[in-house]
């Protein structure tokens, strides 16, 4: 009977080897988890701190355009100078009154052409002049002409606005009112 209690010690030994071996075991991958996980973690924060300065850069950005836009705005007498509106309302405000400092802008450089021409032409009809081109009834023969003509008027066109440039004095766009274009 003496060796039953070597046998229990022996189990005993067995069991708490076994056991010290299997908790060993869970804390070496435990650890190797552990440090698995905390290295992803590192990656994870490096990235979301790129991603953070990416934002904050386009944040600025748009507040910068956003400014550009609501100045223009408000240089041109657009209704998108108003807080509350979109980027893209704010933008389309300003087609109507660019578009209308365009068309007084060309009206004042035609009116401009046609008193040098009328200076050297003088008697010259000058509201048949204004009717527009006189090309070819055939499609073709007045594109082609009408090219011929733009080619010739290119470089003299050019000339001719450098001429005017000396007199064209536009006010800064914030403090211009709307539709004093060209004057």
């Amino acid at each position: 009977m003496r060796s039953e209690p070597r046998v229990r010690v022996a189990s005993f030994t067995l069991a708490l080897f076994i056991f010290g071996l299997t908790f060993l075991t869970f804390l070496f991958f435990s650890f190797r988890f552990l440090t698995e996980l905390e290295r992803k973690m590192v990656k994870a924060a490096s990235a979301a701190d790129g991603l953070q300065k990416s934002l904050d850069a386009e944040v600025a950005s748009r507040s910068a355009l956003e400014a550009v836009v609501t100045s223009a705005c408000g240089g041109f007498g657009a209704s998108g100078g108003e807080s509350g509106l979109s980027l893209r309302d704010r933008i389309e405000a300003l087609y109507s009154p660019t578009g209308e400092r365009m068309r007084e802008v060309l009206h004042a450089g035609v009116k401009k052409a046609l008193a040098v021409v009328s200076s050297h032409y003088v008697g010259i009809d000058l509201p048949a002049v204004s009717e527009g081109y006189v090309l070819s009834d055939d499609k073709a023969e007045a594109k082609e002409e009408l090219q011929k003509l733009e080619d010739v008027a290119d470089a003299p066109g050019d000339a001719l606005a450098t001429f005017f440039d000396a007199e064209v004095e536009l006010s800064p766009l914030s403090t211009q009112e709307p539709g004093a274009a060209g004057k």
